[in-house]
C-alpha cells in the first residue's frame, strides 16, 4: 500500500531533521528515504549471490541511477544511516526500548534484527508522536481569523435570552484574552461558521484529552451544518441530561472545527453508546488527516477557551 500523505509528511520531516548537517547527507538522505520507506520494506540492500535476475529489485538498485557504484558501499551507507539516525534519537529511543535494547543498537556486532529493531521503532513509536504533536498544530494553521465562530452562553443566559441571534463582527485584537468559562457549569455552544450546507466535525483537546464532540453520542448526533447551530442536541446525552458543555478541571481547551462538503466515511465517528464521546487517538487522527486530505476541500476554525474558579471569572 503506498504511503499515506501523512506518512509521507513524516518520512520528510524526520530525513530533514537528521541530515541537516551532515556532510555527504544527499546520499544518505536518499538511502534512508527508501530504507525506512514501508514501500520498500522487504527490499535487501543488494542482490544476494543467490538472487536471480528478474527478482524484485534491490535499493543498491533503485540508487544506481543518481548514485553509480553505490552497491559496492551500500552497507557502509547504510551503517552511516543507522549512526545518523540512533545519535538524532537517542534519548527517545532509550527510553522507548530500554537499556538492553539501546545497548544492542549502539554496539550490535552480527545479525540482521538491527535494522529491523529500528525501522519498527521509527513507524510504532516515533510515528504515533509525531500525529499526536502534529495533527492540532496543522488544523490550527490553517484556521479563518475567526474568533467568534463559536461562542458558550450558561443556561440562565439562555432561559432570559439574553442571547444576540444577529452576527456582529467584531475586529481582531492582538492582545485578546482567551474566553474565559467557570468551571463546573453547564453552557451551551453557539455555532457560527461561514458555511451552511455540508457537515461540521467538532474537536476538543483540553485537560481531560483530546475528544470528538461533533459528531458524537454525548453532543451531537447529527452533524449536518444546518443542524449544528446549537450544542447540545435535545437528542443528545448532554441534551437530555441538561448537562450542556461542563468543564470539571481548570485550563485551557482548544475547540477545532472543520467545515465540511461531504460526510467522512470513519466507522468511530458514527455516533455510539459504547464510545459517547470518541477519543481521538494517533491512529484516529491518521485517519481523519488521510479523509481530510482525499476531500481536499473544507475550512477550519479554531478557539481556544479558559476554564477557571466562578470567583476568577467575577474578578476577570
Amino acid at each position: 500500500m503506498p504511503l499515506t500523505a501523512t506518512q509521507q509528511q513524516f518520512l520528510s520531516e524526520i530525513t530533514d531533521d537528521i541530515f541537516m548537517e551532515e556532510k555527504d547527507s544527499e546520499k544518505l538522505r536518499d538511502f534512508f528515504s527508501l530504507r525506512y520507506n514501508p514501500d520498500y520494506y522487504n527490499y535487501q540492500n543488494k542482490k544476494k549471490s543467490s538472487q536471480e535476475d528478474g527478482e524484485k529489485k534491490t535499493i543498491s538498485e533503485l540508487l544506481n541511477e543518481k548514485w553509480t557504484g553505490i552497491g559496492s558501499t551500500i552497507q557502509r551507507t547504510s551503517k552511516q544511516v543507522r549512526d545518523c539516525l540512533v545519535n538524532k534519537y537517542s534519548e527517545e529511543i532509550l527510553n522507548d526500548l530500554g537499556e538492553e535494547e539501546f545497548n544492542f543498537i549502539k554496539n550490535p556486532g552480527t545479525g540482521g534484527r538491527l535494522g529491523k529493531t529500528l525501522y519498527n521503532w521509527l513507524w510504532e513509536q516515533k510515528f504515533p508522536r509525531w500525529v499526536d504533536d502534529n495533527f492540532f498544530p496543522f488544523l490550527e494553521k490553517e484556521a479563518v481569523p475567526n474568533q467568534d465562530w463559536i461562542n458558550f452562553r450558561d443556561y440562565e443566559e439562555m432561559q432570559n435570552g439574553e442571547v444576540n441571534r444577529l452576527y456582529i463582527p467584531k475586529p481582531p485584537k492582538k492582545d485578546d484574552q482567551p474566553l474565559k468559562l467557570s468551571l463546573n457549569k453547564p453552557y451551551f455552544a453557539l455555532m457560527n461558521v461561514q458555511e451552511s450546507l455540508g457537515y461540521l466535525l467538532l474537536l476538543n483537546r483540553g485537560v481531560a484529552g483530546q475528544f470528538v464532540v461533533c459528531p458524537s453520542q454525548a453532543f451531537a448526533v447529527n452533524y449536518q451544518l444546518q443542524e449544528v447551530g446549537l450544542l447540545p442536541q435535545p437528542q443528545s446525552l448532554a441534551g437530555e441530561e441538561e448537562c450542556g458543555f461542563t468543564f470539571e478541571e481548570v485550563g485551557v481547551e482548544k475547540f477545532v472545527a472543520i467545515a465540511l462538503q461531504q460526510p467522512l466515511d470513519l466507522e468511530w465517528l458514527k455516533p455510539n453508546e459504547e464510545e459517547v464521546a470518541p477519543e481521538l487517538t494517533w491512529k484516529r487522527m491518521q485517519e481523519l488527516w488521510q479523509e481530510l486530505e482525499n476531500q481536499g476541500n473544507w475550512r477550519v476554525y479554531s478557539r481556544q477557551v479558559e476554564v477557571v474558579e466562578e470567583d476568577d471569572l467575577k474578578t476577570a
